[in-house]
């Protein structure tokens, strides 16, 4: 199939069907933007399936080894003045925010 055969794979009706199961509202220009998009993504992902992966053994994570870990102990890890100097607004002690009654 070429780049185009592939844009024409979702209608703007299935993207209207997909935009109401979703319970969004598009615009006709919307439908076409979109359609072409869901199009080229399929597409993409047609040629990602031709792509020979025989004797490519599965990677199910980038590390190669267990998660470093360390033990759950409770700490204060820093000091209130430096957890409240990038709040806009503090009394020294607590953050300011706005009252809403």
């Amino acid at each position: 199939m070429t780049e185009e055969q592939h844009q024409q794979r979702v209608s703007r009706e299935e993207v209207r069907h997909m935009a109401a199961l979703s319970r969004l509202a598009v615009t006709e220009e919307e439908e076409r933007l979109f359609a072409r998009q869901f199009g080229e993504i399929l597409g993409h992902m047609d040629r990602l399936s031709r792509v020979d992966t025989e004797g490519v053994e599965p990677l199910y994570s980038p590390l190669g080894h267990a998660a470093a870990t360390r033990p759950d102990e409770a700490a204060n890890r820093r000091e209130r003045a430096e957890i409240l100097a990038n709040a806009p607004e503090t009394d020294g002690e607590y953050f300011v925010v706005p009252r809403i009654v």
